[in-house]
């Protein structure tokens, strides 16, 4: 199912009394011509595309914006964890002044900045922000799957429609049959047991038509619940849909492996890692302390002395050595480790992508046959073979259990074409899924 697509709303617009009664005075002409633009304005006011439904899924669906959120509050974290950390100020009062030669010290500002090894911050930086994109990767993998649910629940819901369209379409042929084998059960050309035996053909179809609608009105609540609205609100479906077209599989296996969300996000967590790991090799170096005292001096009580109460101003500096190297050295291993474990869910995940890959296009070949062969020989032959059938009815020499066979058979033929054309386009759905095909990015 394509967004070009032309759609249909299961509920027609129609036109209220005083519309009609405006209308009345204009003649006949202008009158159809006003319905016609009011029809087709109602019809294009009301119609909306797969991109839209599934645009508006995504826009209303809480989980979505709670991973959005995560997303968003990843991205504050990488000028916290980059800023270098807050200066130390402290001020010290000498209850009993310290005498010195050129006046009693009476108090002191101290201000010292601790400064990680070199390279430190940068790598807390790109592993924060690396993990933010992470997070987005996630966001974007749920966005893709409310996107395939999306299209995949209107693919049902178009089957089970047009699954109702041609069963009351065969349901008006059975009823034909009923009164054809009546009349001439009349005339003394049928026995009852015909008539009986169209009757229950006729029962056991108007049983299955509201087994559909009963799937309908689920599948109508489901796509409401996607949606996230009431369950009154109108969904309207394709009124046909074309051959679905793919890639080959060379293409979209490239496509897989350079857009796929949670490929994407396992390789950035194990860039993160790598920073990581690096930033863990830094703390194993020393840190750096740099630092002013500013001494408050008063004036002395002896005569004729230089700079008698001039401040004193002492710059400090100082390390922070890491001593205890078994713990760092344990932080570098377990970098090591879950570098390998990202590379190993990597690898795992390219795998199953593939083998899901394949599995889809084999669903869309098989769909492909399934059509054709039901659309172009099976309901034909059988087409023909029912009117034979028919003709010959007409002059007693043909079974009538024979005709409502043939007639079942057309049923499950015209609905397993039905089905074919819908398997086509959900393959061709979790294709795009794999793809990344809605991705924000592309």
């Amino acid at each position: 199912m394509r967004e070009e697509h032309r759609t249909r709303n299961i509920q027609h617009p129609t036109l209220n009394e005083q519309d009609e009664k405006s209308l009345t005075n204009f003649g006949k002409p202008l009158l159809l011509i006003t319905l016609l633009v009011l029809i087709m304005l109602s019809f294009n006011a009301q119609a909306q595309t797969i991109a839209d439904y599934q645009q508006e899924a995504a826009e209303n669906n809480p989980e979505l914006k709670a991973k959005y959120q995560q997303y968003l509050s990843a991205l504050e974290e990488s000028p916290i964890v980059g800023a270098l950390p807050d200066p130390e100020v402290s001020f010290s009062y000498f209850v009993k002044p310290i005498e010195t030669r050129v006046g009693p010290q009476q108090g002191r500002i101290s201000i010292s900045q601790m400064l990680p090894w070199f390279g430190s911050l940068k790598d807390q930086r790109s592993a924060s922000e690396l993990r933010a994109k992470a997070k987005f990767e996630s966001f974007q993998e749920a966005r893709n799957q409310i996107f395939l649910q999306v299209e995949q629940t209107l693919l049902e819901l178009y089957e089970i429609q047009e699954s109702i369209r041609i069963a009351e379409e065969n349901q008006a042929i059975l009823n034909s049959l009923v009164e054809l084998s009546l009349a001439r059960y009349e005339t003394d050309r049928a026995t009852q047991v015909d008539v009986l035996r169209a009757q229950i053909e006729e029962e056991d179809l108007k049983i299955q038509i509201e087994l559909l609608k009963d799937n309908r009105d689920v599948l109508l609540q489901k796509m409401n619940e996607l949606l996230n609205q009431n369950n009154e609100a109108k969904i309207t479906l394709p009124d046909s849909l074309e051959d679905s077209k793919i890639k080959s599989r060379e293409e979209l296996l490239a496509q897989i492996y350079r857009q796929n969300p949670n490929l994407n996000r396992l390789r950035y967590q194990e860039a993160s890692s790598e920073d990581m790991k690096s930033l863990t090799q830094k703390q194993n170096r020393p840190s750096i302390k740099l630092g002013i005292d500013y001494i408050f001096t008063g004036e002395t009580d002896m005569p004729n002395v230089t700079n008698s109460g001039e401040d004193a101003l002492m710059v400090m500096a100082g390390f922070k050595v890491p001593l205890f190297g078994k713990k760092n050295s344990a932080r570098v291993q377990q970098a090591d480790r879950n570098i390998q474990d990202l590379q190993y869910q990597i690898s795992s995940r390219e795998n199953s992508l593939e083998t899901e890959l394949d599995a889809s296009l084999r669903d869309h070949r098989d769909a492909n046959r399934r059509f054709d062969l039901y659309n172009e020989k099976q309901i034909q032959r059988i087409t023909q073979a029912i009117n034979i059938m028919m003709d010959a009815y007409a002059s007693d020499s043909s079974e009538f259990e024979e005709i409502l066979r043939m007639q079942r058979k057309q049923l499950e033929y015209q609905l397993k074409r039905i089905q074919a054309k819908t398997d086509q386009h959900k393959a061709a759905a979790f294709v795009d899924y794999l793809i990344g095909k809605h991705n924000i990015n592309n």
